[in-house]
């Protein structure tokens, strides 16, 4: 061995920035993610008499209900369509949200044995709640459009562009799951709170009636929401009802703003996960 050999020093620098993240991992442990994603869905239908069905039963049960309360008792308005379709339309959004956010919020803990035993990137059990919740969301999908046919109200040309609102639900609703997660850990009673905090957005939210029903001067708080957007721009490609787009760039930004930081907060905690939990 050479005298230069025997004198090199390793340095171990603690990362900062995305690399911190080491979201490369996700992709490393690829096989664990689809596992998980995949029992989640075994054990949620395992057992069950209706099994896949409860996809289904969900929303058209939510559907009638809200399309009576809000169509028929309060007469909102519906810009021309079934509003059986407006509250469908809004309530697979939100259960696409709500289920993302509850499961990711919950994961940890339900997963205490497997991560106190062996090393995996965390990030991978609150993630793999989205796969769940996404095959829930395309089957209601389908419901939906099998609905539009039935009262013939046709698709049009913006359904092209259901994917980038899609795309924002998930964004929103995973870095809100990943800001819950990483504080159920220490706090318990995070699960308890989420179903209320979910509860009390849902009014906030126009899932079950459209924004022309909010007053002019309130609207500005409504459209701080993301989710709001995200149900705007999935009504206007399923169903063409029209939105507006400058304040979606405001709400994409406040999607991607919860997520980043719902990643960093998450990664920041997940060394003291496996001693805590």
């Amino acid at each position: 061995m050479r005298k230069t050999d025997a004198l090199k020093k390793i340095v171990i620098e603690p990362t900062k920035g995305w690399a911190c993240l080491k979201l490369y991992e996700l992709w490393q442990y690829r096989e664990l993610f689809y596992f998980l994603a995949l029992r989640d869905i075994k054990v949620r239908y395992k057992q069950t008499f209706l099994g896949v069905s409860w996809a289904l039963i969900n929303p058209l049960m939510q559907m009638f209900v809200w399309a009576f309360v809000f169509g028929v008792i309060a007469k909102f308005p519906s810009s021309g369509v079934p509003y059986v379709l407006i509250t469908l339309s809004g309530t697979i959004a939100w259960s696409y949200f709500s289920e993302i956010v509850n499961g990711a919020g919950n994961a940890m803990l339900t997963n205490t044995n497997l991560i106190s035993k062996i090393y995996f990137p965390r990030l991978i059990v609150p993630l793999s709640v989205v796969l769940r919740a996404l095959l829930d969301f395309v089957i209601a999908a389908i419901l939906l459009i099998l609905m539009m046919f039935y009262l013939r109200v046709p698709l049009s040309l913006p359904i092209i562009f259901l994917p980038i609102f899609i795309v924002l639900i998930t964004l929103v609703s995973s870095g809100v799951g990943l800001w819950a997660a990483a504080i159920s850990v220490r706090f318990r009673d995070v699960g308890k709170i989420l179903p209320y905090f979910i509860q009390i957005l849902f009014f906030l939210t126009p899932v079950a009636y459209l924004k022309s029903a909010i007053p002019q001067k309130y609207l500005w708080l409504y459209y701080l929401n993301p989710v709001t957007g995200a149900i705007d721009g999935l009504r206007w490609a399923f169903l063409g009802i029209t939105f507006s787009w400058n304040w979606l760039v405001l709400q994409a930004l406040i999607s991607v703003i919860i997520f980043v930081s719902g990643l960093f907060y998450f990664k920041r905690l997940e060394r003291t996960f496996a001693d805590i939990i």
